[in-house]
């Protein structure tokens, strides 16, 4: 008796795998990230801009959302630009903080289709971090900020 629950037991876990469904295609052929942009009032570094721009374009190639993640100035196939869409990043304002009060940055990200310029989403979101962080770690953090509310935009 004490053999056949274990053996039950894994046998029904193996039935619930197998009928699990497979990886659903990306509900994009390809997405077009711009390099960010900032308001001229915005007092962030170049350096912050490069490693939010690096680390967006690696978090959005792990959300499975598109089936190729391309930097800014990439081609797309013609035949696939009816299902790709361009991200636009602008950073419009930012309020520095002293430790231990969270620096914010509103970001706002618009989402259009490649082929037409259609826009198919627009949000303004808040990112942000401790001051005391440096460049590389703002940068991820906020593309994380932002990489889960393009999910949420396009779910």
């Amino acid at each position: 008796m004490r053999r056949i629950v274990p053996v039950t037991f894994l046998l029904a876990l193996f039935a619930v795998a197998v009928t699990l469904p497979a990886d659903a295609p990306p509900k994009y052929k390809t997405i077009e990230v711009k390099h960010l942009t900032k308001a001229d009032n915005v007092e962030l570094t170049q350096e912050y801009m490069n490693y939010t721009y690096a680390h967006l374009l690696e978090d959005l190639q792990k959300t499975k959302l598109f089936g190729a993640v391309v930097d800014d100035g990439g081609t797309v196939a013609d035949a696939d630009a009816a299902d790709s869409v361009v991200l636009q990043c602008k950073v419009t304002d930012f309020a520095k903080a002293h430790f231990p009060v969270i620096a914010m940055a509103h970001v706002d990200m618009t989402i259009t289709r490649r082929s037409d310029n259609t826009v198919l989403q627009h949000i303004t979101t808040k990112v942000g971090w401790q001051p005391n962080s440096n460049d590389d770690t703002k940068g991820k953090l906020s593309s994380g900020q932002m990489t889960a509310e393009i999910k949420k935009m396009l779910k």
